[in-house]
């Protein structure tokens, strides 16, 4: 009741008792004494009798705690004070009187004691309401686990003793060796049967002794195999060794050249194999082979593979009887030539079991998933799940439910989850084992090694979990094995295999990034661009899209021509795609060409122009995914392509004019430079209401804005923003319609920059909103006079300095959090730079240049955006940053950019010109090689042109072609 321990009854009938009834021991160790007194009146006398009795008396044991029971409620006023007194006088013991009420209490809450004495009634009528719960009797099995636990298994199955014995003989081999077998027999016929491999060395020492080490390798080596197979390196390494003791003490060396090829080829964090047909016994060679074909088919080498198929034949014409190996080699034999027929009809016909059938059914469905025939890979993996299910495999079941599931992303979107209730359910029904065997934990393992950079073993356990996924037809195993596979290869510096891997697995993003993480070295997918399925061409068509400016000029033409052929086979509605999705081929294909497009031949140029301009027309409340890539494609056309310039701008013209997403800086760059040729187009859709072509007229021509859009659009500017409590709003017109008013009087426009700067101090407006007010002033400040550019000087600077709190940011930065539940990416959190930009635009004297200059140095160290706008800010103040060449090249992309600029015209300090030609950042590099372009050639800057000329970007080189 209060956690006592070992209490019992002391004394017998007719002993001294010693003032004690009952006595245990407290939770702390103390001791605990209780007299039991069942009288019908109890007072301070009898109180006092009590403690008298208990301290005369001498114990053999200490009692920290003395309880008085009283079978009687104890009311009398005289009782606590004695009581009192008597705690006193006892300390250090302590003194508690329980009676009736107390015991009462106490039991109210332990319906057990009360059942125990009075029975249940009394209990449900007294206790606290309360459940019975039946008590579990262990199960015999249970408690003999127990107890081995307890005593080891050695000693609870009596192996022991035969162990002891056995070692007891060293002079009688023959008889220890039967005796160390018993034990084993003995040990394996418990749930510890494990524990007999430790008695394997043992026994092959003696086997040896007795001119049989051939037979106790034989074990040692199928041991290593089945150790192998569910991945338990260390058990196998253990295994290896004792074969080499067991190949020195007489057995063949055989043995270890099987379990050395087995190593060899299973830590190969490359996944290459050798020529290991001849080793062996039939059941070594048969395992080789299906490790040597499984590690080729997941690394989908098809012509390794196939050269494969006499040794697999051979494998497979073995005398062994393992079912599973035999089916694990027709597997592998049917995807090196390609012929199932065999494999298959013994599907038809039940001849392989529920098990082996439903594998094989399974691996069928990947080989049909692979060739993008969805409907029938789908419904072989449900046959596949139905068959699992009727061999109670429900491990595998779930699997090949999830794989459909998986696989649904590819050919019917957002219905993946209708199948989760199945998954779910399958998952309940238990873990029955695996009709093949894996290594359960090798993705995790891999993950986990991959966290702390141990690459080698990471690769390793990544290479297991894909092949085992590829084995067994997982198709969402396979996906997450080949990423975290190609993660590993991408730290350990084999970005060629990573990208194999990830555009087999769709890694879109993935993929993206390892082409940013080798921006300066050429990763060759070309022949992904061959494979069977469209998600894997167009996961590999991202990756070229990202390091197009590194394509070599031999795979130009190579490339275009795989383009122009996915072009034509979507106008043909030939090759399966879904262009909503990141995976789509056609999508990939544009990008590709966009990032080439200047570097096609004149024929493919016109070719990929016919095809844009055979695109159904779409109306201004409609996209195409690719918007984005067409534009710059058609820019980076009609600027190397001058004899086809004016069709190309006719079409960027109205693809421009209705989307917005293809409003890229090339794309405006061909409009601007074309302007004769763009011009009329401008002017036709201009007059139809067309926004952009408005701005776009007014940029290059003011005389061209209409006065009645030039008036409306500065009432806008100046017209105060009105605001209703709880309501933000974001988006402005403000950059657009300065371009309109440019034209204006300065005297004019001169409210309107004034009003900007309110609108840019509003505490409503969200910092993306005060960027483009700050940007829309800084257009109408050349206009300005240069006493109203004084005036607003010192606004602009506390704007770059110390902007006002809004109220709106707040709330955008609950969505920018990388934690968040729904997050949204907020690029322009930060309007201090393109304050500085306006302040360095009104700039009139040194003294306010100074400022520009100093605050753009503390924003630099506050740490801002992108220093893209700082940049600009910095770029008005001329050649009086040549000096501070030094420090730009330690800042971002933006800065030492314009550091080459200032380097590439002064050409000091000297050391700084190499250093920009081997930035990291290629646009840097090119800035450098345009800006060098017109320069004093002396030797420095040959040096560095040179450099530039073997850059391995495309785009840098032929600058300086």
């Amino acid at each position: 009741m209060e956690g006592l321990r070992y209490a019992q009854i002391y004394g017998e009938r007719g002993q001294a008792q010693e003032g004690l009834d009952v006595v245990a021991l407290a939770p702390d160790g103390g001791g605990v004494g209780l007299q039991s007194k069942k009288y019908k009146r109890f007072g301070p006398a009898d109180l006092k009798a009590a403690v008298k009795k208990f301290r005369d008396t001498e114990r053999p044991f200490t009692i920290n705690r003395l309880i008085i029971g009283v079978s009687i409620d104890v009311k009398s006023k005289t009782v606590p004070p004695v009581l009192a007194d008597l705690r006193k006088d006892l300390r250090p013991t302590e003194l508690d009187l329980w009676d009736r009420q107390e015991f009462s209490l106490l039991l109210r809450t332990r319906p057990d004691i009360v059942i125990e004495f009075f029975g249940e009634e009394t209990a449900r009528a007294f206790c606290l309401p309360f459940e019975l719960e039946s008590v579990v009797v262990p199960s015999v099995e249970t408690v003999a686990i127990r107890e081995a636990l307890a005593r080891t298994p050695e000693e609870t199955t009596g192996a022991a003793d035969l162990l002891r014995e056995a070692r007891a003989l060293p002079d009688e081999p023959e008889r220890a060796l039967g005796l160390i077998e018993e034990a084993q027999r003995k040990l394996r016929a418990t749930p510890f049967g494990a524990y007999a491999a430790q008695y394997d060395a043992e026994r092959g020492r003696l086997l040896a002794r007795l001119g049989r080490a051939d037979e106790a390798a034989r074990q040692c080596l199928d041991e290593f195999w089945a150790a192998l197979d569910l991945g338990l390196t260390s058990t196998a390494d253990v295994a290896h060794r004792r074969l080499r003791e067991l190949v020195g003490a007489g057995a063949a060396p055989w043995f270890t050249q099987v379990a050395g090829a087995a190593s060899n080829i299973y830590f190969n964090p490359f996944g290459a194999v050798d020529d290991v047909a001849a080793l062996g016994e039939d059941v070594d060679r048969a395992r080789l082979a299906a490790l040597v074909g499984e590690v080729v088919l997941a690394n989908d080498d098809p012509a390794a593979l196939s050269s494969l198929s006499d040794t697999l034949a051979a494998a497979i014409e073995g005398d062994f009887r393992d079912p599973v190996l035999r089916t694990r080699l027709r597997l592998l034999a049917a995807e090196a030539t390609g012929d199932w027929t065999a494999i298959l009809t013994d599907v038809r016909k039940l001849k392989l079991g529920y098990d082996l059938l439903a594998l094989v059914t399974a691996r069928y469905a990947r080989r049909r998933a692979l060739n993008q025939e969805f409907k029938e890979a789908e419904a072989l993996w449900d046959d596949a799940t139905g068959d699992a299910s009727l061999a109670r495999r429900w491990a595998d079941a779930t699997t090949w439910t999830q794989s459909r599931r998986a696989f649904r992303e590819y050919w019917n979107p957002f219905t993946s989850d209708e199948l989760l209730p199945l998954q779910k359910a399958l998952r309940e029904l238990g873990s029955a084992p695996r009709i093949l065997s894996i290594a359960e934990t090798a993705y995790e393992s891999a993950l986990e090694a991959l966290r702390f950079d141990r690459l080698r073993p990471a690769t390793i356990s990544a290479q297991r979990a894909l092949r085992d996924a590829v084995s067994a037809g997982d198709w969402a195993g396979e996906r997450e094995a080949r990423r975290v596979l190609a993660s590993a290869l991408a730290k350990a510096d084999e970005p060629g295999l990573a990208a194999r891997h990830l555009a087999r697995a769709g890694a879109v993003k993935e993929i993206k990034e390892l082409g940013k993480q080798f921006a300066d070295r050429f990763i060759d997918v070309t022949p992904e661009l061959s494979a069977p399925n469209y998600w894997t061409v167009g996961t590999a068509f991202r990756l070229i899209e990202q390091q197009a400016d590194l394509v070599p000029d031999d795979l130009v033409e190579v490339i275009s021509k795989r383009i122009l052929t996915e072009i034509a086979g979507a106008e043909a509605n030939e090759l399966p795609d879904i262009r909503m999705l990141a995976v789509s081929r056609y999508n990939g294909a544009i990008g590709a060409l966009a990032g080439l497009a200047h570097r096609l031949t004149p024929e493919h140029a016109d070719k990929v122009l016919a095809h844009f301009e055979r695109q159904p027309p779409l109306d201004d409340k409609h996209y195409r995914f690719h918007d984005m890539n067409e534009a710059v494609a058609v820019a980076r056309i009609a600027h190397t392509r001058p004899e086809v310039a004016e069709r190309a701008c006719t079409h960027l013209v109205s693809l421009l004019a209705r989307s917005q997403s293809a409003r890229k800086h090339v794309a405006q760059e061909a409009v601007d430079r074309y302007f004769d040729v763009t011009r009329p187009l401008l002017v036709d859709l201009a007059a139809k209401g067309n926004h952009w072509a408005r701005e776009t007229l007014a940029f290059h021509d003011t005389d061209s804005v209409p006065p009645e859009q030039a008036e409306a659009a500065l009432a806008r500017l100046t017209t105060p923003l009105v605001h209703t409590p709880g309501v933000f709003t974001e988006g402005t017109s403000a950059v657009g319609d300065s371009l309109l008013v440019r034209g204006l009087p300065g005297d004019r426009l001169e409210p309107a920059v004034s009003e900007l700067l309110r609108k840019a101090a509003d505490t409503h407006v969200g910092a993306a909103d005060r960027g483009d007010y700050l940007i829309a002033a800084a257009n109408l400040a050349p206009q300005l006079s240069a006493a109203d550019r004084d005036k607003h000087f010192a606004a602009a600077m506390r704007g770059a300095s110390a902007p006002g709190s809004s109220l709106h940011d707040p709330w955008e930065r609950r969505f920018a959090h990388r934690l968040g539940g729904m997050r949204v990416v907020y690029n322009d959190m930060d309007s201090r730079e393109r304050a500085l930009f306006l302040a360095a635009c009104l700039a009139g004297d040194d003294g306010q240049r100074t400022a520009v200059r100093g605050q753009a140095y503390e924003l630099l160290v506050d740490g801002g955006e992108s220093g893209y706008w700082v940049t600009r800010a910095l770029q008005q103040l001329g050649d009086a940053m040549r000096e501070d060449v030094g420090y730009l090249l330690t800042q971002g992309w933006a800065l030492r950019s314009f550091a080459a600029i200032l380097w590439a015209r002064h050409g000091t300090p000297v050391q700084a010109g190499m250093r920009l030609a081997t930035d990291p950042d290629v646009r840097v590099r090119r800035t450098l090689a345009e800006s060098l372009e017109g320069a004093e050639p002396d030797e420095v800057r040959r040096s560095v042109r040179d450099r530039l000329a073997q850059d391995p970007s495309y785009s840098v080189r032929s600058v300086l072609a």
